[in-house]
């Protein structure tokens, strides 16, 4: 399965990140997803919701962002803080931390953010949005699965 990145460009030619890019690879997923006015695109993935944005000066950075939907209540914020320390200290990705939403509950969130300054091939975005997906939803299982 090629994706490719405009007129005769084969899925493994490094190109600028994209929005195009993005979506090309969801849409190829068959996942559906929604794109803000900011280009962010966002979507759920069982019981995590995830989001893709370009950061950076130029845009060339892949941020992903994964948000567990369940929440906890900030009194267990001593808890909170062991798992995502716990999560950090077990797997690479993706980086765990809790916000505070200052309404008395905390959600459990995560990034992954990929530096593409000098281009990406396509089947790259490919990878790198597949395996924010997975880990994304596995963090959130996890979360799902506290007491």
């Amino acid at each position: 399965n090629w994706i490719t990145a405009g007129p005769q460009r084969p899925s493994t030619v490094p190109v600028p990140l994209s929005l195009s890019l993005i979506t090309g690879v969801l849409d190829g997923r068959g996942d559906g997803y929604a794109v803000d006015a900011t280009g962010t695109v966002l979507g759920r993935w069982g019981p995590a919701v995830i989001q893709f944005s370009r950061v950076g000066d130029r845009g060339d950075v892949l941020q992903a962002r994964v948000a567990a939907e369940r929440r906890l209540p900030a009194e267990r914020r001593a808890e909170a803080y062991a798992f995502c320390n716990a999560w950090n200290h077990d797997r690479l990705l993706p980086r765990a931390y809790v916000h505070d939403l200052g309404n008395g509950e905390l959600v459990l969130a995560g990034d992954v953010t990929t530096d593409l300054g000098y281009g990406v091939a396509p089947v790259q975005v490919a990878v790198l949005v597949d395996a924010a997906v997975a880990t994304g939803v596995a963090y959130a299982d996890a979360v799902a699965t506290l007491p």
